[in-house]
């Protein structure tokens, strides 16, 4: 994918992995658009925050909205926003798992169905789902944030199915124990962390494969 000239959303834009990939995106010439509650401190001619809780149908329509207003469509959409919950299933509070739930896959949904009609218009199009390792096996205390990856990932795979024959590349990232504000509340504590930036230049470069090539389901991790 050339992506000078193009037109990107990627929520979670506010710190960690989407914060370092908004920076890189804008450095190869896209429009940037970060969707996040808390400002993200960018400042760069190509990038636009938008103040989005991405877990509000409501707030999201009215980001695409704005996005929308000023480009025909959206080329590339990355659902990076989500957060960790854990904790054994008894101590688990019902609304902070309904949250877990709305942060790590409903929005993704919200997103992706703003995207994929101005995508299927012009047969081309990359949607990247950060999911996580957890989402691929389960641990202990992880039940909240497994399942919210694990749902991620599976509305991954279906998505791909349903998008490849209109030229629009549906592509998941699981990766591994990354340098974030994760472990600060996982209650985990991780030998060797992957920094932000480098988990970052892996979705860049999968972004940047040629539209002919669907880099499916990539798992990182640190060595």
């Amino acid at each position: 994918m050339e992506l000078k000239g193009k037109t990107a959303v990627v929520t979670g834009s506010s710190s960690g992995i989407g914060f370092e990939l908004c920076g890189l995106l804008t450095d190869k010439g896209t429009s940037v658009y970060g969707l996040s509650r808390r400002r993200t401190p960018l400042e760069h001619p190509g990038f636009t925050w938008l103040e989005t809780d991405v877990t509000s149908q409501e707030e999201t329509d009215r980001a695409f909205d704005t996005v929308l207003g000023k480009h025909e469509q959206v080329d590339l959409l990355v659902n990076n926003a989500g957060f960790g919950l854990f904790g054994s299933i008894e101590t688990i509070d019902p609304e902070a798992w309904n949250r877990l739930i709305a942060t790590n896959l409903t929005a993704p949904f919200f997103c992706t169905r703003r995207v994929v009609p101005g995508m299927k218009a012009i047969r081309r199009g990359t949607i990247v789902n950060v999911a996580s390792i957890a989402g691929k096996r389960g641990f202990r205390n992880g039940s909240a944030y497994c399942a919210s990856k694990f749902g991620l990932n599976g509305f991954s795979e279906a998505l791909v199915e349903e998008l490849r024959e209109e030229g629009i590349r549906v592509c998941t990232i699981n990766p591994g124990s990354t340098g974030t504000a994760f472990f600060d509340h996982a209650g985990i504590e991780a030998k060797k962390l992957m920094k932000t930036e480098d988990v970052a230049r892996v979705i860049l470069s999968m972004i940047e494969l040629p539209d002919d090539m669907l880099p499916d389901q990539v798992v990182v991790r640190p060595l």
